[in-house]
């Protein structure tokens, strides 16, 4: 991989991983803001609900920020689009679509269980 497609990868990294800060801090204030306890138990149902969702999207982005951080270290490292299972190059349309791929597409699909 050229230099040129470095610098490229990073700052989509970069800019992925301050989308994802910033939309946990907006889930973190949605989440303070739900608990007051304000109304009657359909209401209190309701913001349990929205708190579930909110939890459990904020556990998904968590995973994506650690990918994003070894992604990133990798770039430093020169190891940076290199398949972690087979050490495969992994294509450039595969880091285009997710930049923070740990495997190329016949590694993840066997981990995935999706490979006979």
């Amino acid at each position: 991989m050229n230099k040129q497609n470095l610098t490229m990868f990073k700052k989509v990294l970069m800019q992925k991983k301050t989308e994802l800060l910033n939309k946990t801090g907006n889930s973190q204030r949605m989440v303070a803001a739900l608990n007051t306890n304000v109304g009657d138990e359909i209401d209190t149902a309701s913001q349990n609900s929205e708190k579930e969702i909110y939890f459990e999207i904020a556990s998904n982005d968590k995973i994506t920020l650690s990918a994003i951080d070894d992604s990133l270290v990798k770039i430093e490292k020169s190891t940076y689009g290199c398949c972690e299972n087979c050490n495969s190059v992994i294509p450039i349309k595969r880091l285009d679509a997710i930049p923070w791929t740990r495997y190329c597409i016949r590694c993840q699909e066997e981990a995935e269980g999706l490979r006979r």
